[in-house]
């Protein structure tokens, strides 16, 4: 086992939240099981931005090969990428023998967990992957790179391993999160009862159902955009667009991709019109069908452009942010996984 060192980040504002106790189990397993073979750190943070930080301290004090893992949702993951990757350049992201990724279900979400074999039951997982790692058995996934705004301005760069959502769709991670400081007592109970995640996927499609509704009723709340790849160029009044590295049940749209290949899929739906569009609310699978499909690999660079406003909504790995006037898609290449014992 070439893994001398692991940084364990704990979000404790996660889904709804982790107290003391589940962060003490988490600990001492890592403790018994690796404690005395390498050099372990545990970080509790509120924040993406702590995770981000000490992602970096750690990375920077040491080339000894690390373990980073993240017991929290998508965003905090996203957070760590980003710390893992900053500075680095499309295609030169550090190798298995450099850093490896690993992640428990203790967010809302948790979309990429799954899609690596880790279980709902934190223990049961943080036990499999330690296994794997013993083992040396990784996997890859490929890393979505974003340059968002330029025109004169220095872009900001940012990273995700799942997915990029545009339109009206990129609006959704937005409601939610402003749904949550509203009301964040009634969405505990809820959770309580059906579970995050499956609280989560409700929340999603409760507002892309509102979003897509009124811009049935009002076309002009979605944006003019303008899509570039190589010398291919779309114009269209998005309604829906998303950038996905795998399929994802809860969404209509075929990717073509899986998230061990370095390779993304960009997928956008236009408006069809007000009655169309009405007409197939409880139908998305039809509008889906209408989507323009691009794969993105190699070094194959997609700009978005907005044609009809400065800024809009868009999100990434479930994280709300800005788009401004611009944003230019690549995959950044592949970081090693360690995956949980169902993969």
């Amino acid at each position: 086992m070439i893994i001398k060192r692991i940084l364990f980040i704990v979000n404790r504002a996660s889904a709804t939240g982790h107290n003391e106790a589940v962060v003490e189990r988490l600990h001492s397993i890592l403790e018994n099981s690796l404690g005395h073979e390498m050099e372990l750190q545990i970080k509790v943070v509120d924040e993406h931005a702590q995770a981000k930080e000490h992602t970096q301290s750690f990375l920077s004090i040491s080339d000894t090969p690390a373990l980073v893992i993240s017991g929290a949702g998508g965003g905090t993951l996203r957070a760590i990428i980003e710390g893992i990757c900053k500075g680095t350049e499309a295609g030169k992201l550090p190798q298995k023998d450099r850093v490896r990724i690993a992640m428990l279900r203790m967010g809302s979400g948790n979309i990429v967990a799954k899609q690596f074999g880790v279980p709902l039951d934190s223990e049961v997982a943080l036990r499999g992957i330690i296994a794997n790692l013993k083992s040396d058995r990784v996997a890859p996934c490929c890393i979505m790179r974003c340059e968002i705004g330029g025109e004169g301005d220095q872009p900001e760069v940012c990273y995700a391993t799942a997915m990029a959502g545009f339109g009206q769709f990129g609006r959704s991670s937005g409601d939610l999160a402003r749904w949550h400081r509203r009301l964040p007592v009634l969405r505990k109970l809820i959770a309580k009862f059906i579970g995050i995640e499956r609280l989560n996927t409700i929340e999603y499609g409760l507002s892309m159902l509102i979003r897509l509704t009124w811009c049935a009723l009002w076309p002009n709340a979605a944006e003019l955009i303008q899509v570039r790849i190589g010398e291919r160029t779309e114009r269209m009044r998005l309604l829906v667009g998303v950038v996905m590295n795998f399929p994802l049940k809860q969404l209509p749209f075929k990717p073509g991709v899986q998230v061990e290949e370095e390779a993304l899929s960009l997928n956008l739906a236009p408006h069809p019109g007000r009655w169309t569009l009405l007409f197939s609310l409880l139908f998305l699978n039809r509008l889906a069908r209408k989507a323009l499909q691009f794969r993105i690999a190699d070094t194959d660079r997609v700009e978005i452009r907005l044609l009809n406003r400065d800024a809009v909504e868009f999100f990434l790995d479930e994280d709300p942010a800005v788009l401004r006037k611009k944003v230019t898609i690549q995959v950044a290449g592949t970081l090693a996984f360690v995956p949980g014992p169902d993969y």
